[in-house]
């Protein structure tokens, strides 16, 4: 679920963009944060959560000659090895998380950075659809017989049934996609205190 990996990759800052012959640390690190952000996850360790601690930063990797025309139209390529926070969903974790859409084959949750849970009505056994009733304000549930109610903006425990992960061609960043499951006594709305989002 929750890891701490170290990471070595390539930064590439274009030198048109800088006043001098070489980028600060904090111009390189600012450009690896905006990569992350922008990439938001990957395949191997999901979601970065945060850089957690930097550890080397190489000497400009570029061939490209360093005379002051050339340095305004080359890309500087720095190789940095960080540690940094992640979280990757796995079969079988429980997580807890809000649903934020019912529809009449299941519900979507959000928990943490991940945005894409969903769980089907067919992995919430005894719950029933109730469409929203058009004289009242009752949004659309699943509700059991005891009265039980999962709806928008409640909170749920669910375990991971299956995970993927999806490459972020055509969309901003990439993605990881959970189907959930509340095949368990254990699992369900819950109640909490404070804030509905649990801690990253």
């Amino acid at each position: 679920m929750f890891s701490e990996v170290e990471i070595t990759r390539d930064v590439a800052i274009c030198g048109k963009l800088l006043k001098s012959q070489s980028p600060s640390h904090q111009q390189i690190i600012s450009r690896l944060l905006n990569d992350l952000i922008g990439e938001t996850a990957c395949r191997e360790h999901g979601f970065y959560l945060g850089i957690t601690a930097l550890k080397s930063i190489s000497n400009n990797n570029s061939n490209n000659n360093n005379n002051n025309n050339d340095h305004q139209e080359q890309v500087l390529s720095f190789t940095v090895s960080f540690t940094c926070r992640t979280f990757l969903p796995a079969k079988g974790d429980i997580l807890q998380g809000v649903v934020y859409k019912v529809y009449l084959t299941g519900v979507f949750i959000r928990s943490g950075p991940l945005r894409n849970a969903y769980l089907s009505r067919l992995k919430m056994p005894g719950y029933r659809y109730l469409p929203a009733a058009e004289s009242e304000d009752e949004k659309p549930c699943f509700q059991k017989d005891d009265l039980t109610k999962i709806a928008a903006e409640v909170v749920v425990r669910f375990e991971v049934y299956a995970v993927r992960f999806e490459d972020g061609v055509d969309t901003e960043g990439n993605d990881v996609q959970v189907l959930a499951t509340m095949e368990d006594d254990s699992l369900g709305p819950i109640s909490l205190t404070g804030s509905d989002e649990p801690y990253m």
